[in-house]
C-alpha cells in the first residue's frame, strides 16, 4: 500500500504540467490536444521534501526531455500540499 505522500506526489506529479499561474484558462487550451502520448513523458523528479503535520512541500524538476503533450511543459515547480480533513486534501503546485 501506498503511503500518503507517495499518493500524493503520484497523483500531482501526474498533472503537474498543467499547472500554470492562471489554471483554468490553460487547462481548457491544453485539453483539446486529444491526440497526445504522455506515455513517454518524463514526469517530474521531487527534491528537498519538507514534511509537516499540516502538509508538505516539494520541489518538483523535470526528470527528462520534455514531451510537451498539453503544451509547453513547466521546467520547476514547487509543489504545497495542505491537509485539511481526513477525507479532504488541498494540493497546489506553483511554476518558480
Amino acid at each position: 500500500m501506498a503511503t500518503p505522500l507517495r499518493r500524493t506526489l503520484g497523483a500531482v506529479l501526474a498533472v503537474s504540467s498543467l499547472v500554470s499561474a492562471s489554471p483554468l484558462p490553460t487547462l481548457l487550451s491544453r485539453q483539446s490536444n486529444d491526440t497526445a502520448d504522455v506515455s513517454a513523458c518524463p514526469g517530474y523528479k521531487a527534491g528537498n521534501v519538507q514534511t509537516s503535520d499540516t502538509g508538505l512541500t516539494a520541489s518538483l524538476s523535470l526528470a527528462g526531455t520534455a514531451c510537451n503533450a498539453y503544451g509547453t511543459d513547466l521546467t520547476d515547480l514547487i509543489l504545497t500540499v495542505e491537509y485539511q480533513a481526513s477525507h479532504f486534501e488541498k494540493t497546489n503546485a506553483t511554476d518558480d
